[in-house]
């Protein structure tokens, strides 16, 4: 019989990107690739614009738009379309006031309900990926509210990360991934192997680097709804992450 393997290295790697980690309570539902470059295991897929159809994760992309609530007692105004940036939620973010005056102090709270960070009318805010300007209109009234509604335009609807399986076809051009096509499986709730990009943290929530393909916690990446690294690591370690679980 030959001899497959005859030397191991003091320090396996504990899983592979894609590979399931564990028996906890997990989901996974089949799809088909549409990008042409394939989507890695391990990798995040999107709802593609096919019947049960998924795409690679892309550049963050997104519009915003403002406006003021309609029981509003002020004359304050935000700026109509707010810059959004990569770390902000699809959703409504929610500014209230909280004093009377030109310069009056506001909290922001994202499209969950979690408070963001405050700011003060007339100057620029910019934080959780979004910037706008509150104008004073001449009157400010505490509890006076202003919404900024985040939309997608990549990345709109998470689906699922790929799963790691044998059953792919193998071939050179597309190595460790689902090829254009292909019906693969992505988990929609469950613990999962990825790559770190940079160091990450137990508890920390996870984004993905489409540039590396990695995953960090650095909100200008693409985040993960949903999912948290379930053990810490560097650059280049095997983390695992929780998605739903937690």
């Amino acid at each position: 019989m030959a001899t497959y393997q005859t030397t191991y290295t003091e320090a396996p790697a504990i899983g592979l990107p894609g590979q399931i980690a564990n028996e906890e309570l997990c989901n996974k539902v089949s799809r088909t690739v549409e990008s042409a470059a394939g989507i890695e295991f391990g990798q995040p897929a999107f709802r593609g614009s096919g019947d049960h159809g998924v795409v690679v994760g892309a550049t963050f992309a997104a519009t915003g738009a403002g406006s003021e609530a309609a029981g509003n007692t002020g004359t304050g105004e935000i700026t109509d379309a707010p810059t959004v940036a990569a770390g902000a939620k699809a959703g409504r973010y929610i500014a209230i006031l909280q004093a009377t005056s030109a310069t009056a102090l506001f909290h922001v709270y994202d499209p969950d309900g979690i408070y963001v960070g405050s700011g003060n009318v007339a100057t620029e805010f910019d934080a959780a990926g979004l910037t706008f300007t509150i104008a004073n209109g001449g009157t400010m009234t505490i509890g006076d509210t202003f919404y900024i509604d985040v939309t997608y335009t990549a990345n709109a609807s998470f689906v699922g990360l790929a799963v790691l399986t044998p059953a792919v076809p193998p071939a050179a051009s597309t190595p460790d991934k689902y090829p254009q096509y292909f019906t693969g499986a992505f988990m929609t709730e469950g613990q999962m192997y990825v790559t770190a990009g940079a160091t990450v943290v137990d508890g920390g929530d996870v984004y993905w680097n489409p540039a590396t393909k990695r995953y960090t916690s650095t909100t200008t990446h693409i985040r993960i709804p949903g999912a948290v690294f379930d053990t810490g690591g560097g650059n280049g370690d095997i983390v695992e992450v929780s998605l739903k679980n937690r």
